[in-house]
């Protein structure tokens, strides 16, 4: 199965260097950045350069385009019908979103998605940093593989 992560409406360029860096240590198929086409990647460790990114200014753009190639949408959101990531099986292709850091994704964007998974939280925070989000959700959805990078010391070797 494939994956890509789509953000929309990301304000800081620090979380979006570390979004791309987590989607390339799992292996997505692409992160798409949707809405301003300048952006730095602070935090990324150089993983920009190794990881393909998509640009659609619209999001009605991004949509048409990964339905295309029949992706599901998730959303990764609280919402009163998100299912917990960690009881969930995935079973397609599926685009992440990922929105604003404040506000969240938006409802017109939420209703487009076939779902939304939540993190199950137990502190007494409201959410957990955008970035930490992706890597929790990514993590469960590659769950299931055994293709990952060989370990060479303490690090994994490069593809």
């Amino acid at each position: 199965m494939k994956s890509v992560v789509l953000i929309f409406n990301i304000q800081s360029n620090t979380n979006i260097g570390q979004i791309i860096r987590t989607a390339n240590a799992f292996g997505v198929e692409e992160v798409c950045i949707v809405g301003r086409r300048k952006y730095a990647s602070f935090g990324n460790q150089g993983t920009s350069s190794k990881t393909k990114i998509r640009h659609f200014y619209k999001v009605d753009d991004a949509f048409s385009y990964y339905q295309k190639l029949s992706y599901d949408f998730v959303g990764i959101e609280i919402t009163d019908e998100s299912i917990p990531i960690n009881d969930k099986e995935f079973e397609c292709d599926t685009v992440f979103i990922l929105g604003n850091e404040g506000s969240g994704i938006q409802e017109n964007i939420l209703a487009r998605c076939q779902y939304c998974v939540f993190i199950p939280q137990f502190g007494s925070g409201a959410s957990i940093n955008v970035n930490t989000a992706c890597g929790i959700v990514l993590n469960i959805f590659t769950k299931n593989r055994q293709d990952f990078n060989k370990i060479s010391g303490y690090k994994f070797e490069s593809k």
